[in-house]
């Protein structure tokens, strides 16, 4: 009895793991680069890229050798860029509530 215990508890915990990273995953608007990149050619064109709405909105940027299309360093740079930016704001966020004694969130 103990035994089946444990394994339904086992089963039970990874159902929820799965269901916890699965949400996690829907939750992410950029596809990645070789989802991106349909035709397989190694780039990112600008109609691959529509994909995803904050690529589209940078891509002329993104394109530093202005060819059209986005190389994966290219890709990378601009998300990355992105990413930093994102949580750059949130640590001012947090460091603002803390400089302050708020429980509240900065707005």
């Amino acid at each position: 009895m103990k035994f089946a215990i444990t394994v339904l508890a086992g089963a039970t915990a990874l159902a929820l793991a799965g269901t916890a990273l699965a949400a996690d995953k829907s939750n992410t608007k950029d596809p990645g680069f070789n989802a991106l990149d349909s035709n397989n050619d190694g780039y990112v064109s600008r109609i691959e890229a529509r994909k995803n709405p904050e690529l589209t909105k940078q891509f002329k940027q993104a394109d530093r050798n202005s060819d059209g299309k986005l190389s994966r360093t290219e890709y990378l740079t601009v998300m990355t860029k992105g990413d930093l930016r994102k949580l750059t704001g949130k640590n001012k966020k947090a460091e603002k509530n803390a400089a302050t004694g708020s429980s509240k969130p900065a707005k």
